[in-house]
């Protein structure tokens, strides 16, 4: 992948490193900032009429000097050995110093970090789509935006500055944590620990049955894949544990596909972003949807234009047969089920109905056995 990296608060400790200066030029007690936890990158509106003044004074002089995050140089070094490109992207222009590159090329080499290139820039989201960035990770909030909006995903590097900002993004603590969740977005998904985490978190902004049910699905899928001998059981429980997880943001219809495709995308999480989205629709057409179509028409014509590109395969199998047949209070036979859909609805299509019996005979000709046998319908409680 192309990953890009923030300098300052994302591989150094910049906002603890410039307190003094700041305390030094604004003629106040260093202490005071500490406590306030006021530097450079959250001054107090009435002093950034002098801000430019500040940074043409000092940055030249001590940034290249600005102490790194502890295991930066080393976890960029190693991604950059697991085959990764590395762009380095600052917002440092002539404006700040009198040679933002040559600056920069210093502070880097103090920190021994190993990059392909580097791009001085304000303009953060078009240097990422000229790069052809996948993943960008920095610590401001609004360069998280500016990438999103144009389909790169971001990692948020906690700071002081941003630590008491609620995001949706991806956060990170420390550089070895990186590490995981590049690996989670190469390969599509998240681990189990940080499925449940978003799972919980999404229950929290939205409680209901809908979570247990989320669990039921995920555990029939474990107990599917491992029975078939020829799937990821880790990837089919998490991503029957995310199928819904667009309900994080409130009771909706049809809009949970499109919450859910977006958030996981967002994330970068491009296999759990297409369950959310396919979970509903065995032959990828919203004319089978059960239920209100509560969608804008923006959020209607996503689900069907990547409706259109997606190219299904077993794991979508699997969660829309696991979807059929878990409840919020454990596993259901899966006519019963049906047949309670459609009583709260008043139809359930004849044709969806035949796919979901076909998904049951397909799992079991895969299984060996019973599908109810595999799941362990009897005995499993969420």
């Amino acid at each position: 992948m192309n990953i890009a990296i923030d300098i300052d608060d994302t591989l150094t400790n910049t906002f603890e490193y410039l307190m003094p200066f700041v305390a030094e030029f604004y003629e106040k007690d260093l202490e005071e900032l500490q406590r306030k936890k006021i530097s450079y990158s959250n001054i107090p509106v009435e002093w950034r009429k002098y801000e430019l003044d500040f940074e043409k004074h000092y940055y030249d002089k001590v940034v290249v000097q600005t102490p790194f995050k502890k295991d930066a140089a080393r976890y960029v070094s190693l991604l950059h050995q697991m085959g990764h490109r590395m762009v380095i992207i600052t917002g440092r222009t002539k404006e700040f110093y009198t040679d933002p590159y040559a600056t920069t090329e210093e502070e880097l080499r103090n920190g021994n970090i190993v990059y392909d290139k580097l791009i001085c820039t304000l303009n953060k989201n078009q240097a990422c789509l000229d790069e052809h960035i996948d993943v960008m990770i920095d610590d401001l909030i609004s360069n998280c935006d500016a990438v999103s909006s144009v389909g790169i995903t971001p990692v948020l590097f906690t700071s002081q500055a941003n630590m008491q900002l609620n995001t949706e993004y991806t956060r990170v603590n420390q550089w070895d944590d990186v590490i995981e969740i590049i690996e989670h977005i190469r390969r599509g998904y998240p681990n189990r620990r940080m499925a449940e985490e978003l799972l919980r978190n999404a229950e929290e902004m939205n409680p209901g049955p809908w979570g247990n049910h989320s669990r039921t699905v995920a555990h029939c899928a474990e107990k599917i894949a491992l029975a078939s001998g020829k799937m990821d059981s880790e990837k089919a429980y998490v991503l029957g544990l995310l199928h819904d997880i667009g309900r994080r943001f409130g009771v909706r219809h049809l809009g949970h596909v499109s919450d859910g495709y977006t958030y996981m995308k967002t994330l970068g999480y491009k296999e759990a972003a297409r369950i959310c989205l396919t979970h509903s629709f065995h032959n990828q057409s919203t004319e089978e949807y059960i239920g209100k179509f509560d969608t804008t028409e923006e959020e209607r014509k996503l689900i069907e234009n990547a409706l259109m590109q997606v190219i299904t395969d077993d794991y979508d199998r699997l969660i829309q047969l696991c979807d059929a047949m878990a409840g919020s209070e454990g596993v259901l036979d899966i006519e019963e089920r049906m047949n309670d859909v459609k009583a709260r609805y008043g139809v359930y299509p004849q044709s969806k109905w035949d796919a979901n019996m076909g998904l049951k005979s397909y799992f079991e000709k895969k299984t060996g056995r019973n599908i109810y046998d595999v799941v362990e319908k009897e005995r499993f409680r969420p």
